[in-house]
């Protein structure tokens, strides 16, 4: 047995799930509202007990079993989840082991050209003719030439290949240059081009000062997109990295305080006027991984929202565009953790204010920012009539809503009583506005208007209990043991999948979290068979960490079939197969929610769980589609 599967053998998915979310009985499986969508009127996830996995019908239509339901709340990796849970479960894992030189000298090898690849823009910036436009543009916005140094400022030239060739002189080959993430691949014509054109290049650094990748702003008028950022690597994550950290980090510990807002240049502007504790995201709502990042040096956070979400319930959305809102209060769950919001002036952003006036930022940063529950209250209820009995409950409702996520039971009680006060009402009142753990067969008649409609949902829940289980994990298990005795299997497998018009496989097609961990090795090592560097199994199992490597020779215990085209195809075809299989699953489950929904009466659940029937059923077409289009003497045995 597998560490993995001892520690999933110890622990009950139900009560680790409930940890971190209420749910309630619903057959023989639980219910309750997505923590990974916002999924607050109809609970769309799904735990069962008996498979020991959970699923959402949702938004984000996810799934798995405890470890990558961990791995996904938490924010970690494989190896981080596992070790939380293990210490649960009473698991002891061994120690985890190193990279390997050739591993190391990958990263290193990666790491040289990111860090050249700074240097050559910010080059162009300074003394290519080409970049005088760019050049006006940073003088327009009045920085100092050692913060253009600083920060490494540059330019990529308009052109296709001129990178390419630059470092391809330098003895970089194409490869190294898609896995840096410097070119960009176009798979219908088969040719790479230089990803940044004629663009004001942003270095961004890890935590420890190292160029991971880049952000690059357009100079043209109408250029889309504005800011174009390097794509997910194995060196850049952007839910991982926060700009301008490795710069700010001892300030922020010093002033035991990060400030966080939305752009570089805000960012820039403040480093180079003092405010060094000053950090951006990365074009995407503020993670859970990133707060944790910064609870090593801070706790206490400050989000800075520009003016123009502010004086609406946009406000609020725009918070939830700059942070994930439920991953912040599950960081602020710490004690002694202080979250803040500051809503700047009409008219301004960081940079502006900080450019016109250092010491009203400085001010604003300090007086104007309010806890996350002030925030939230002062959001909703920015224009509402507090005359329209109506209007008022539905603020309170979604105010009651969100405050009750908070962790600290004497916070949320305190922003209750605040907002009584505020709305002339009892807190007694606002209470019972907060989304209730009901369980239908004890309240039928809240929710069902007849005894024909109550009789129609317990048989649809009973229909739903009896779907039997998935079977694909032996297809996919077999899926990587071929792929582990021939590395370019994978190469071929997703040419071949393109070529019928599929989505190439990734982690997600394989229902084993330890299968998704191993696959991305796997990958890693099958692009490196295609440039000709052979890695055997035994320098993969020299490299992986000791739960991946038994995983390894469980699948080694299966037995390997004869190498050739045909075992591409077939292995393409297997492919299909188990995605057919998850798809009219998912289908089937959705479809009992479509009718639940219409016994209950509930129209806008009705409508979103029939479109994503829609959804499933021509995704079911399109699979097979293509198992057709794959050629009769492809798939004939050798």
């Amino acid at each position: 047995m597998s560490i993995a599967q001892e520690i999933k053998d110890r622990l009950d998915i139900v009560d680790v799930i409930s940890d971190y979310l209420p749910l309630k009985r619903s057959g023989r499986n639980l219910s309750g509202f997505c923590p990974f969508h916002n999924n607050t009127r109809t609970p769309a996830f799904y735990v069962s007990p008996e498979r020991q996995s959970w699923k959402c019908f949702g938004a984000c239509a996810d799934g798995g079993d405890v470890i990558s339901f961990v791995m996904r709340r938490e924010g970690l990796d494989f190896r981080e989840a596992l070790e939380l849970l293990a210490q649960r479960a009473g698991v002891e894992i061994p120690a985890y082991n190193p990279k390997t030189p050739q591993d190391a000298a990958v990263e290193d090898r990666l790491g040289d050209l990111l860090e050249s690849a700074a240097d050559y823009f910010h080059h162009l910036l300074l003394y290519a003719p080409e970049a005088e436009e760019a050049r006006q543009y940073v003088r327009s916005r009045g920085l100092y030439k050692r913060t253009v140094e600083q920060f490494k400022l540059g330019f990529s030239l308009d052109s296709f290949d001129a990178c390419r060739a630059h470092f391809e002189g330098q003895g970089y080959s194409n490869y190294d240059l898609l896995d840096a993430g410097l070119l960009t691949e176009n798979e219908e014509k088969q040719r790479t081009y230089d990803r940044f054109r004629n663009r004001l290049m942003f270095p961004i650094w890890d935590a420890k000062g190292k160029v991971v990748g880049f952000g690059a702003r357009t100079l043209e008028k109408d250029g889309v997109p504005k800011y174009l950022n390097s794509p997910q690597t194995d060196m850049f994550d952007k839910s991982r990295l926060l700009y301008g950290l490795n710069f700010g980090k001892r300030d922020i510990r010093e002033a035991r305080q990060a400030v966080i807002v939305e752009g570089y240049m805000d960012v820039i502007r403040a480093h180079e006027r003092g405010f060094k504790n000053v950090i951006a995201q990365m074009g995407t709502a503020l993670t859970e991984h990133q707060l944790s990042l910064l609870k090593r040096y801070s706790k206490q956070f400050v989000i800075a929202l520009d003016a123009d979400e502010a004086g609406t319930n946009a406000a609020l959305q725009g918070l939830r565009r700059a942070v994930d809102l439920d991953g912040l209060m599950r960081v602020g769950k710490e004690k002694n953790t202080d979250i803040r919001v500051l809503t700047l002036p009409d008219g301004y952003d960081p940079d502006d204010l900080i450019l016109e006036d250092p010491s009203r930022w400085a001010r604003l940063v300090q007086q104007n920012a309010v806890s996350l529950g002030d925030f939230v209250i002062q959001a909703l209820l920015t224009g509402v009539d507090l005359s329209d009995s109506t209007a008022v409950a539905r603020a309170a409702r979604e105010i009651i809503t969100i405050l009750e996520k908070l962790p600290d039971p004497a916070e949320r009680d305190a922003f209750i009583h605040k907002l009584a006060r505020k709305l002339n009402t009892s807190e007694r009142s606002l209470r019972q506005l907060a989304p209730r753990k009901r369980k239908i067969a004890k309240e039928p008649q809240r929710f069902v208007r007849s005894e024909q409609k109550q009789a129609r949902l317990a048989q649809l829940k009973l229909n739903r209990q009896m779907v039997a289980p998935l079977a694909t994990e032996p297809l996919e298990a077999n899926y990587l043991r071929q792929a582990l005795e021939y590395p370019e299997l994978m190469v071929k497998v997703d040419l071949q999948l393109q070529r019928v018009s599929q989505p190439i496989v990734t982690r997600e097609d394989f229902t084993n979290t330890e299968d998704q961990a191993l696959w991305n090795h796997l990958r890693r090592r099958s692009v490196a068979a295609g440039r000709g560097q052979v890695v055997t199994i035994s320098e993969l199992c020299d490299s992986l960490d000791s739960v991946l490597v038994s995983r390894i020779e469980t699948l080694l215990g299966l037995s390997a079939s004869k190498q050739g085209e045909q075992l591409a195809a077939r292995m393409t075809h297997s492919v299909l197969n188990w995605r057919l299989d998850k798809v009219k699953r998912h289908l089937s489950e959705v479809k009992q929610l479509v009718d639940e929904a219409q016994a209950l009466g509930n129209a806008d659940d009705t409508e979103n769980y029939s479109f994503r029937c829609q959804e499933l059923t021509m995704m079911i077409y399109s699979i097979n589609q293509a198992k057709h289009g794959l050629s009769s003497t492809a798939l004939r045995e050798d």
